[in-house]
């Protein structure tokens, strides 16, 4: 719940409480306009009262400033209020709701990550929300079976389609792995294809759906041995499903790509764009492709692919970059090659064995040389070279999510060991990351750098030593950009 300031039809402005949940907005009680100042401030009080009452909870906030010396005082408490309180109110206003546990986990996600028990010490000593560690698995694990991550995904749909205005008919798909300090395998936690290069370690692959500004709408978590594109249809199947959307788009990079991925695609009405491997085309097509396009710079081209649309472009900055590339990886196969021996992982340019000795791969350094800077596209829309182009060039912000989600986050959950407790971690980590996303979007400053700055700002208890008596006083930071758009969502609670 939270005080909403409204403009009326009479030119005034009007107290109200509010809430939001799941998406629906609603008004708990209308308390009045107000003319002036003291008239505010009364309404005020008597808003703060209703909330306390039905919520249970103090007011963090005070404006009490009584007339003291500063040799009667001291402080006996300096909390970031100001900064539990804006997080919790974005996290109302995405439409979560629901147990205030997990919206303290949440919070303190995004705070400082942190194991569980180490969170649970944040709660308690620096926002002063003590709970137990029984108390937290519990909640957890209840919320989790009663379809907190269903509940998650609907509410952040429902807050893309009515507050970001986006109509969810484009969204980004891709995946990345999240590994764990262990060698024991269990159902999720297995040895796989590692995007973090820990092969030796344990680890999960996480699915992550995105609208076009980077704002998640839904995740799954697969066993560590999955094939990425083996998570494609599954995944895209049940976000249209939540969408209710026939008219859905869909962008994945090459990994998720095979005909097979193509074809249920196509039968299901979703259309897609997706990267295409032009390396493992025909001899021929790849001839026809390079010949079309003819080594200028932007130019493009169009073929038919197992019965779908196949779009390439050339770009001479892309081809600079992978014959660079390309060079590397050959020097090092050549060094590599003089001492066969020591070869222990599989190279670019390298063919054969121990058994039947190794060689250099000539053909393959002349078909790569020969495709450097031409990048392709699968599609069965009917959308323009360009359009594709420029879609398909957002999967960065699936990316960057993922960066937001590894770095700022710490998402990587490095000792948990059963996989109900894995996925009520990752779960937790989708709901910070949307805080995340909507205070960037809100802002236009990254995740990181918004924690940094309202961190600074304390709420601190005041005590007179000889009245014993009490009062609350906030750190004021100086204006600024940033300060003045997160004032205004503090204000406003979204």
């Amino acid at each position: 719940m939270r005080i909403r300031i409204i403009d009326t039809g009479s030119h005034k402005q009007a107290i109200q409480v509010v809430s939001k949940y799941r998406g629906n907005f609603k008004l708990h009680k209308h308390f009045g306009t107000f003319n002036t100042d003291i008239e505010k401030q009364e309404l005020l009080k008597l808003a703060k009262e209703y909330i306390q009452e039905c919520t249970h909870q103090t007011d963090m906030f005070s404006n009490v400033s009584p007339n003291w010396k500063l040799d009667e005082v001291e402080i006996i408490n300096s909390q970031p209020l100001y900064l539990y309180k804006l997080l919790t109110q974005v996290y109302d206003s995405l439409g979560f709701g629901g147990d205030p546990l997990i919206r303290d986990l949440v919070v303190a996600r995004v705070y400082q990550p942190a194991s569980k028990r180490e969170t649970n010490q944040i709660l308690t000593d620096v926002f002063s929300r003590p709970y137990s560690l029984q108390t937290i698995y519990r909640h957890l694990k209840s919320s989790l079976s009663k379809g907190l991550k269903d509940d998650y995904q609907q509410s952040l749909i429902n807050y893309a389609k009515t507050e970001l205005h986006d109509t969810l008919r484009l969204v980004f798909y891709d995946v990345t792995t999240l590994a764990f300090a262990s060698q024991t395998k269990t159902t999720l936690k297995d040895f796989g294809y590692s995007k973090d290069h820990r092969s030796q370690d344990t680890q999960i692959v996480l699915g992550l759906v995105v609208n076009q500004q980077g704002f998640p709408l839904y995740f799954d978590v697969f066993s560590g041995n999955t094939f990425e594109g083996g998570t494609f249809i599954g995944v895209v199947l049940g976000v249209q499903k939540l969408l209710n959307n026939t008219d859905l788009v869909v962008v994945a990079d090459a990994g998720m790509l095979s005909v097979k991925n193509m074809d249920e695609l196509n039968e299901a009405k979703i259309q897609f764009v997706v990267g295409a491997r032009i390396s493992s085309l025909s001899i021929e097509m790849t001839n026809k492709i390079v010949k079309d396009l003819d080594k200028k710079d932007k130019a493009d081209t169009e073929v038919e692919y197992k019965g779908y649309r196949l779009l390439t472009d050339y770009s001479i900055k892309r081809a600079s970059k992978d014959i660079h590339d390309l060079n590397k990886q050959w020097e090092k196969a050549k060094a590599s090659i003089i001492k066969p021996d020591n070869i222990t992982r599989k190279y670019r340019f390298i063919t054969g064995s121990k058994k039947t000795n190794y060689s250099l791969n000539t053909s393959l350094k002349e078909k790569a040389e020969n495709i450097a800077g031409i990048k392709g596209y699968l599609t069965n829309t009917k959308l323009s070279a360009s359009m594709i182009t420029e879609k398909y060039h957002d999967l960065w912000k699936v990316e960057k999510a993922f960066r937001i989600t590894k770095s700022d986050l710490e998402a990587r959950p490095i000792f948990l060991r059963l996989d109900e407790t894995i996925k009520a971690h990752v779960t937790i980590i989708f709901a910070s990351l949307a805080i995340s996303k909507i205070l960037e979007i809100q802002t236009g400053e990254s995740i990181h750098q918004i924690i940094k700055t309202i961190s600074r700002i304390f709420t601190h208890t005041i005590q007179n030593k000889n009245t014993k008596q009490t009062t609350i006083l906030e750190t004021k930071l100086p204006k600024s950009e940033i300060c003045g758009k997160l004032n205004k969502i503090y204000r406003l609670g979204y």
